[in-house]
């Protein structure tokens, strides 16, 4: 199909996405005449219909700019330091990040970042002819990790790997080009994961990322609005020395870019599949990522928002990042839809929500099918262009009360300690992890149940189905229920795993949360 025939037919499909977004508005607008302020659940349907739109129009803003641009070719004589960080993981998760570093064509020097420390990472980077660098404490965690490397290292360019990626050989010959420009301050490369095929939930993990970095991120980069990912990632030392090093913090990553951003720094967006790691193969693996992932954000928002960073950017760049700021909100939204939802099946009187869900059902329908569209169509990665990617769709809506609590502890300023994902696939599932979606959805059971049994007297088809829906979004909850179940039948019931693996405090002391192997 010609490029400018896939544009047309994704602005008519924005058109109608506009349409039905009037609609909505259109709708409150009518609810508000008719019943006035007398609707008790007028601020919530506001909410969402603000919240949905909001989201989608920024989105398919971003959309609207998608154009894969070239690859300028890397200079020769660059000096660039390759820093892999590490913090008690694996042996051959390190072996595997350290050789594929070291093994990188354009010359560099490679360094492994151990915070641990470990002698044995000694002994391997001595074995791989590879340079160790250590500190004392683990102040600020990765951020301090990398700070005190630059300050011990010289290279013009500095390339940041996790420890679970594992970059080609061609790596900086993919990203050193973009350098020529003397206003670059970072280059990002797609984030790609080798470990689908473990099981369902590292599959689902996957998906979760696929439309980011294939389709979103290339469109950022289009409007000047990359950001940093922690890993995959080469930066300028000049611009890291303009904002007084890596920025710390739980998105440390993000807080970074925001505030290169601020200073004036380009940035640059590589989607190419050169660096793959590993996603998290565990419910609860997945659940500690997006506890850090979701918290850092939020922080970051907040802090930005208050110093004034966020009002030094361009017109795009606020959107870009607003997109990002706004993603984890997802968990809140999803609670509130399933409580109103809950609320109307006990109800009498289902009417007005009932005409509120007529017009959110088609668009939200419209806004799947948008997004089936861009990955079909202009993805990168052959997993993309397979379909609507319901198991990461299930996944993210699933750890709803992880994002809940995150944005509740960033609002009363709790402070979360750092996390770091643990590598396992047999990492074990604890109830309490599970135990506020199971609670949800027996409640909608019961919801759904009630309904039909009074069906004659407040028949509400809308709010059944959407009851429905709910539920089956959190489907592949089944994966670590099963888990759960099988441990009991072979060890008999835990309390263990009534009790979270983290624990929050007002001060941050461990850099890392232990997983019970027992």
């Amino acid at each position: 199909m010609p490029e400018p025939f896939k544009k047309i037919i994704l602005f008519a499909l924005i058109a109608f996405g506009v349409v039905l977004s009037a609609n909505l508005f259109i709708y409150l607008w009518e609810i508000l005449a008719i019943l006035g302020l007398t609707i008790k659940m007028l601020p919530l349907l506001a909410y969402f219909i603000i919240y949905i739109t909001l989201q989608a129009f920024f989105v398919w803003y971003l959309y609207c700019h998608f154009k894969k641009g070239n690859i300028p070719k890397a200079p020769p004589g660059l000096k660039v330091d390759v820093f892999v960080t590490a913090y008690n993981e694996p042996m051959w998760i390190v072996r595997r990040a350290l050789h594929a570093a070291k093994h990188i064509t354009y010359p560099h020097w490679t360094y492994l970042l151990d915070d641990s420390p470990d002698e044995k990472y000694k002994s391997l980077a001595d074995d791989l002819n590879t340079k160790y660098l250590t500190r004392e404490g683990n102040l600020h965690y990765k951020a301090g990790n990398i700070n005190a490397a630059l300050k011990r290292t010289s290279g013009e360019f500095v390339a940041i790997f996790d420890i679970d990626h594992a970059p080609e050989p061609e790596f900086l010959d993919r990203t050193l080009g973009f350098f020529d420009d003397k206003g670059i301050g970072f280059v990002q490369v797609m984030e790609t994961f080798c470990n689908a095929d473990d099981n369902v939930i590292a599959a689902a993990s996957v998906q979760t990322a696929v439309e980011y970095f294939n389709i979103t991120a290339v469109c950022k980069d289009k409007v000047g609005a990359t950001s940093l990912h922690g890993t995959n990632a080469v930066i300028r030392r000049k611009a890291l020395e303009t904002i007084d090093g890596y920025h710390p913090g739980l998105a440390e990553d993000l807080e970074t870019s925001l505030d290169l951003h601020a200073k004036g720094w380009k940035s640059a967006y590589v989607c190419e599949p050169i660096a793959p790691g590993l996603s998290p193969a565990s419910f609860i693996a997945f659940c500690k990522q997006q506890l850090k992932w979701s918290k850092g954000v939020f922080e970051a928002a907040c802090r930005t928002f208050f110093d004034g960073t966020f009002f030094q950017l361009t017109l795009h760049q606020m959107l870009a990042y607003s997109v990002r700021f706004s993603y984890y909100s997802v968990g809140l939204s999803f609670f509130l839809g399933m409580c109103i939802t809950l609320l109307h099946l006990f109800k009498s009187d289902a009417l007005v929500y009932e005409g509120f869900l007529a017009r959110l059902i088609p668009l939200t329908a419209l806004i799947v099918i948008i997004r089936w569209f861009m990955l079909k169509t202009w993805g990168t990665e052959p997993v993309a262009r397979k379909g609507v990617h319901f198991k990461g769709i299930s996944l993210i809506l699933s750890t709803w009360p992880i994002y809940l609590f995150s944005l509740i502890c960033t609002l009363v300023r709790i402070r979360i300690p750092f996390i770091s994902t643990p590598k396992d696939a047999s990492v074990k599932t604890r109830l309490w992890a599970i135990l506020p979606q199971i609670g949800m959805i027996l409640a909608l059971i019961m919801g759904i149940i009630w309904k039909i049994l009074h069906w004659e007297q407040n028949p509400a088809p809308l709010t059944l189905l959407f009851g429905f829906l709910l539920i089956l979004q959190q489907w592949i909850l089944a994966v670590p229920i099963g888990q759960l179940l099988k441990r009991r039948r072979v060890h008999g019931f835990e309390d263990k795993s009534l009790q979270p693996e983290f624990r929050v405090s007002s001060v941050a002391e461990k850099s890392d949360l232990e997983m019970d192997s027992s």
